[in-house]
């Protein structure tokens, strides 16, 4: 590992807040996406695919 690249000790609330804010916006989602139709279904959709999106970002900016 670079030395440039090391990171130092970090807080748990900025290391749990990217998962805190994917597990807020899949409860969202799923809640949304059971209890209507029209845009709560669309609403729910862009909420439970901000998961997906994420992870492929970070799996592309690996590669």
């Amino acid at each position: 590992m670079n030395a440039s690249r090391r990171i130092g000790p970090q807080r748990a609330a900025s290391v749990l807040a990217v998962p805190a804010l994917l597990l807020v916006a899949s409860l969202a989602g799923l809640i949304l996406g059971l209890t209507g139709d029209g845009w709560r279904d669309a609403a729910a959709s862009l909420l439970l695919a901000l998961p997906v999106l994420i992870f492929l970002r970070s799996w592309l900016r690996r590669s």
